[in-house]
């Protein structure tokens, strides 16, 4: 991972903003709900809501609306420039490269870095980079706020999460597991495919191509296999994931229900917990997921270790 430092230390200012963005928006969405929660309060109690209420809601809401365009704008970004960085270094590595040893180099597999490898990256970069560290973030904030404004409720309401963090932990190496097969498949794939250009001369020469395409055709198979079966693992264990998450929404309305209907919980402060639920069970759903990206980003990653110059 000492390219993506790199990478991120040559754009050290746009990652700062980005990251500055991402806090901001994430209190921003709690500043939000609290509005909302005080407006629901006064509706179910039959007051009106005050003019500046209402006011104070809107700004906050285009605020959101405003700085969530502007966050993405600059973590695109500054995404699209760590790859540019990240490919100009590539290109840098070959241009240094003595002309008496370019003949030495396999076209096969760096053709495959930048059309495998650094492309993998790129979209990691673009589609989870920072999108982790804002789940991450609001997490985190949501959660210590829900334990100000009612720490029982939030503490058994998300009881159920500690039973998703094990299975999370679990299938996030079954996931990694699949997907590594496939990567390796991919792999030998792109080497055969790098035999078949380096020994293009002679299979055209000896009118070979019905037999190397038998071969090709079948690492293509392994490659397919293994994709389906690494995309299948995701799903299955995506959708009991989603199933188990169920767990702390249920226990959010029974729980919370009787404390409305009891007076020790407003309706105001129920939705925010109901709002804000993905927050909380809604990041570790999507792990599995996340961890699965990251470890086909630490592999490509580490293909190209050595082969960047930055």
């Amino acid at each position: 991972m000492k390219i993506l430092t790199r990478l991120m230390f040559r754009r050290k200012f746009l990652v700062f903003v980005s990251i500055c963005f991402g806090i901001l928006i994430a209190v921003l969405i709690l500043i939000w709900n609290d509005r909302l929660s005080v407006i629901i309060n006064a509706v179910s109690q039959g007051v009106p809501p005050s003019g500046g209420l209402l006011t104070g809601a809107v700004a906050v809401m285009f605020l959101l609306g405003g700085f969530t365009y502007a966050k993405n704008i600059i973590s695109g970004f500054t995404c699209e420039s760590m790859t540019h960085d990240l490919r100009m270094g590539y290109a840098r590595r070959l241009s240094a490269i003595p002309v008496a040893e370019v003949e030495k180099l396999n076209a096969g597999e760096e053709l495959s870095k930048l059309q495998n490898e650094i492309a993998g990256v790129s979209n990691y970069l673009n589609n989870n980079l920072f999108q982790l560290f804002e789940d991450c973030l609001r997490f985190i904030l949501t959660f210590v706020w829900l334990l100000t404004i009612n720490p029982v409720l939030t503490i058994t309401s998300n009881i159920p999460v500690i039973l998703l963090m094990i299975y999370v932990f679990w299938s996030s190496k079954i996931i990694g597991k699949a997907t590594s097969l496939s990567q390796q498949a991919k792999g030998n794939m792109n080497q055969y495919n790098d035999t078949l250009l380096t020994l293009f001369p002679i299979i055209r020469l000896y009118d070979a191509a019905r037999l190397t395409s038998g071969g090709y055709a079948s690492a293509v198979k392994v490659w397919e296999t293994n994709t389906c079966l690494a995309e299948r693992t995701r799903a299955r264990l995506m959708s009991l994931s989603a199933i188990i998450s169920i767990l702390p929404l249920a226990l959010l309305l029974f729980i919370g229900g009787r404390m409305v209907i009891s007076g020790a919980l407003s309706v105001g402060e129920l939705y925010i917990y109901i709002n804000l639920s993905g927050n909380v069970s809604g990041v570790l759903m999507n792990m599995p997921a996340f961890i699965s990206a990251f470890r086909q980003f630490a592999a490509n990653m580490g293909r190209l270790e050595g082969k960047i110059c930055l």
